[in-house]
């Protein structure tokens, strides 16, 4: 029940008509549908994490406006593989059917279906993102739990680019694996292996939070990965890094990081 509520929750936010429909369907007492395939409890699951932003800067933009930027990096800490599949038909620019395919013990594969969905483009890039897989917020020091402002960039394409403790090579790349493209049986791979990292630097579209008008000051930067629970992993309770900063006119000063990621 608690997963459910968290789905339906989910879509009150962004989908608040699909979120009445859920909850009249609960009234009737008809069962939510289950989920394609049930987790035996011995597969190798991803864990995916945040690293602390980092490389922060301020870009002055017209008619005054400020937009925050810096470096992120989500990895995965865990002992399988990260693979999302995104399938069709595609519906305008979105694939609204995700599977996750998660490690088993013997080497092969297990499917289990994730509400995420997959869109095409969207920050300048001609390839497919997972949408909202990563949340970049700020607040004040003085009152973290109110969400000031957030980030920019809501598509996120996963292969491996950075080296996070792997001494393997690289498994999930654009010219390996048709990571973020579509493949020719209709379907969009994309992945981070065990070990391994996937780094968006603050030149990238979108990559920003937007703080016009807010005063100069003290800041807490917070990274969430699979905000939404989305995919299943061995720990959801460490997907968050911060960093707090000191905004002036022109610059900024980093005053601590953290990360919950085991050290």
């Amino acid at each position: 029940m608690d997963l459910l509520n968290r789905g339906i929750d989910l879509m009150r936010r962004r989908h608040p008509l699909n979120a009445l429909l859920a909850l009249a369907i609960l009234a009737t007492g008809l069962a939510a549908p289950p989920a394609s395939v049930a987790l035996e409890g011995t597969e190798l699951l991803p864990d995916l994490g945040m690293l602390a932003p980092k490389d922060f800067s301020i870009q002055s933009r017209p008619r005054g406006a400020r937009w925050l930027r810096f470096d992120s990096v989500i990895v995965n800490d865990g002992p399988g593989v990260f693979e999302a599949e995104g399938r069709g038909p595609v519906v305008g620019d979105t694939l609204n059917e995700v599977v996750q395919l998660v490690e088993t013990a013997d080497g092969g594969r297990t499917e289990v279906s994730s509400p995420a969905t997959m869109f095409f483009a969207g920050d300048g890039h001609d390839h497919w993102h997972v949408r909202d897989l990563q949340e970049f917020t700020i607040a004040s020091t003085n009152d973290r739990a109110t969400v000031l402002r957030r980030g920019a960039k809501t598509g996120f394409c996963f292969w491996d680019n950075y080296r996070y403790g792997s001494s393997a090579p690289a498994v999930y790349h654009p010219s390996t694996t048709s990571a973020c493209e579509m493949t020719s049986e209709g379907t969009v791979p994309m992945g981070l292996s065990v070990g391994w990292g996937d780094e968006y630097p603050s030149s990238i579209a979108f990559q920003y939070i937007d703080i016009s008008g807010l005063p100069n000051g003290d800041y807490v930067v917070t990274l969430e990965a699979d905000l939404d629970g989305e995919f299943v992993e061995t720990d959801e309770t460490n997907n968050t890094a911060w960093a707090e900063i000191r905004i002036t006119r022109k610059s900024i000063r980093v005053l601590a990081t953290g990360t919950d990621l085991a050290p």
